[in-house]
């Protein structure tokens, strides 16, 4: 009966471990930072979404000129 209670505390171990180390794989446990985007990467995301948006501008232009038959 003890070396059942020895493994199942020791699966409680490494569950936990396991847990922290899929929540929080960089920071070592500490909570992740999320919503907290660096200068450069908003101007990333910005002039990506504006790149998108203008892509399909011109892909619904080009089809209004040029329709599919």
């Amino acid at each position: 009966m003890t070396t059942y209670d020895a493994r199942e505390r020791l699966a409680h171990l490494a569950q936990s471990d396991l847990r922290a180390d899929l929540l929080y794989p960089d920071l070592h446990g500490a909570p992740p930072l999320i919503g907290q985007l660096q200068p450069v990467e908003r101007k990333l995301i910005g002039f990506s979404l504006g790149i998108g948006v203008l892509l399909l501008i011109a892909l619904l232009v080009l089809n209004h000129v040029f329709p599919a038959t």
